[in-house]
Order: C-alpha cells, then sequence, then structure tokens
C-alpha cells in the first residue's frame, strides 16, 4: 500500500461526496490507496453518503465513534493506516483529478519524508483541473530545518502535505491533546524533523471556505476556549524555539533565521488570536494577564508580524492598537458592541 488519505469527518453530508469523488478520479490503482473515512458521531447523512460510495469502490473504508473531537480521530486514523505514505485531509475539501499517482512517484522516486504543494481557497466544489506538470530535473531536496529558515510563511495545516508513515511512527509524532490549532505544532515539529523534503509550486489541494467552519463560530464559550488554544500555541512555540535554538546542525545564519521564522509566526498567531478576544467575553484583566505572560516571553508587543504579506494599511493600524493596552482597552468594548450589532465585521 502506497498511500493512505486520512480522513476525520463530522456532520459533512454537504461536501463529503465532493471529496471522495476527488479522490477516486485519480491516476493510481485501487490497490495502491485507501481513503479511510473515520465518522465522528455525525448526526446528518455523512454516513450513508460515504457508504454509498464504498459500495463501488473496494479502497474506502469507512469507522465510526463516538464524537471525540477532530484531533483525537486523526491519532486514531494514524494507528489504522497501512501505507507508505500519509495524507491527512479535511471532509469539506478535495483535490485535483489525477494527480496522487506523480506525487507517489516522486516521493518514492526520491525516498521523501515529506512531500509538499500548493493549495487554493475557493467555495466552488468543481476546480478539478490537473495542475501536474512537473519537471523532475528541478526538484529539489532538501531538509526540514532549512525548508523551515527559508519558508517563514509555511502553513500549518495539515493539508498540503504527504509524509512517510513510518517517519511519523520513528519520531512519535502524533497530534497532541486540544480541540483547535493542533495542527500548527504538528506541521513545525514534523519539519523540523524531517531529513528530506521536496516543495512543489504545483496546486494539488482545494481549501473550501465553508461559513460553518467552526473556527468561524460565534459561540461565545467556543470563543473563550479558541483564546486559550492560542495562547498554549504560541507558549509552546516559544518552548520549539528554546530547544531548537542550539542545534549542532546550524550555522549561526540559519540559526537566526529559524528562530526569526518561529517568532514571526508567533506574531501571526497573536495577531489573529486579538480577533477572537474582542469577540470573546474575556474581561479586560484577563486579557491584561494573557498580554502580560506573552511581554514575559518577548512575543508582545507584535513587532515582527507587518510585511511581506501583511503591509496593508489595515494591518498596519490594528496591530498600532493592538500594540498599545490603552488604546486597545479603550475602544475593546465598543468595537465588541459593533460587531455584535453586525455594524462592523471582524475576521
Amino acid at each position: 500500500m502506497k498511500l493512505s488519505i486520512l480522513i476525520p469527518m463530522y456532520n459533512a453530508s454537504a461536501y463529503i461526496g465532493n471529496c471522495l469523488d476527488s479522490l477516486i478520479h485519480q491516476d493510481l490503482s485501487k490497490d495502491d490507496y485507501e481513503i479511510i473515512v473515520m465518522d465522528d458521531g455525525s448526526t446528518d447523512d455523512s454516513v450513508n453518503i460515504v457508504e454509498r460510495y464504498i459500495l463501488e469502490n473496494s479502497n474506502i473504508i469507512l469507522f465510526k465513534e463516538e464524537n471525540a473531537g477532530a484531533y483525537p480521530t486523526r491519532n486514531k486514523l494514524l494507528k489504522l493506516a497501512k501505507g507508505d505514505y500519509i495524507y491527512n485531509l479535511d471532509a469539506d475539501d478535495y483535490i485535483a483529478h489525477n494527480s496522487i499517482g506523480i506525487l507517489i512517484e516522486i516521493v518514492l522516486k526520491n525516498n521523501l519524508d515529506i512531500l509538499a504543494f500548493e493549495t487554493i481557497a475557493t467555495n466552488k466544489l468543481n476546480i478539478n483541473y490537473n495542475d501536474t506538470n512537473i519537471n523532475h530535473k528541478e526538484l529539489k531536496v532538501t531538509n526540514g530545518y532549512d525548508f523551515l529558515c527559508n519558508n517563514r510563511n509555511f502553513r500549518f495545516e495539515i493539508w498540503w502535505y504527504f509524509v512517510r508513515r513510518k517517519f511519523l511512527l520513528t519520531h512519535k509524532l502524533k497530534f497532541e491533546f486540544g480541540k483547535y490549532l493542533v495542527d500548527v505544532l504538528f506541521t513545525t515539529s514534523v519539519f523540523i524533523k524531517a531529513e528530506r523534503v521536496i516543495k512543489l509550486s504545483n496546486v494539488i489541494h482545494r481549501y473550501v471556505e465553508a461559513p460553518e467552519s467552526i473556527m468561524n463560530s460565534s459561540d461565545v464559550e467556543h470563543l473563550k476556549s479558541l483564546v486559550y488554544e492560542y495562547v498554549s500555541v504560541i507558549s509552546r512555540f516559544q518552548s520549539l524555539i528554546d530547544s531548537q535554538s542550539d542545534n549542532i546542525y546550524f550555522d549561526e545564519i540559519n540559526r537566526m533565521r529559524y528562530i526569526n521564522n518561529l517568532k514571526y509566526k508567533m506574531s501571526v498567531v497573536l495577531y489573529f488570536m486579538f480577533y477572537k478576544l474582542i469577540k470573546s467575553n474575556l474581561s479586560i484583566k484577563k486579557i491584561n494577564s494573557i498580554l502580560n505572560k506573552f511581554k514575559k516571553i518577548n512575543v508582545y508587543p507584535i513587532t515582527s508580524f507587518l510585511g511581506e504579506e501583511y503591509y496593508k494599511k489595515k494591518f498596519v493600524i490594528t496591530a498600532f492598537i493592538f500594540n498599545n493596552k490603552f488604546l486597545f482597552f479603550s475602544v475593546l468594548y465598543p468595537i465588541r458592541l459593533l460587531s455584535k450589532l453586525n455594524i462592523i465585521k471582524l475576521p
């Protein structure tokens, strides 16, 4: 078995059929890859849809469990996988038709730990074109450290790369406990340990912008939990920096690139956490405590956020407000009110 595609599913009836369609329209024998779906206690028609696909596709496997959450489910899927390589996919996303075969050819030919590729965000479910015109002579194998040092805008999500299953098992890499943002540290840890990596410029994955996404929920308790998950992720990022900053394989230039790039990612996470703080019901006292914690590890004020991707006026202005606690606290409650009244829209 060359590849295991792992899909946690919860109430995805609007998308799972399209996801599976994209996975069976591929240029690889069904004997060479498996599609494992783990239903996480869905209450809609998701299970019935998958079962209909199973009738005609022997490489689709369905497991069911009580609702446990996406990341515990992903760990269970990892244990069930038999493929040489793993691909984690969300039930509402999909991939280009006839793209898997060439990707598997590349990972096997180059003995890779990771093969990464590009993604596009869309609300359409029919962008199926094949973008796999790849010049093998131009492929460059690097290691994960060099990748992190030279790609400060790398994505956290887990659906933009294949990863060798044996590599995950050897390094005991799995998803940590948590409801949100767990892939942030998983992806970073995977790349830190990877010895052979190729990054393609080809657009393979389609990220479907589902309005009902849990990350977009406005439920107050959800927002509060999400804020503390952001806090945990930023703190653990600091631990990653501390644990690798004296790595013997780093020269001084790469060491500083590595530290600066992870600091940048921490700043990005912190910047967008501010919007969750605004929409939550956390008091100024609790928010102040959080910001003081970040100040101790030199993450706040946000100093390495602006530039490159985040250069527009809206980022400059909002970052200025976020970095001045007195100003931020002065406008916090008025902005909360305007947001609740839908007079202004926050990310």
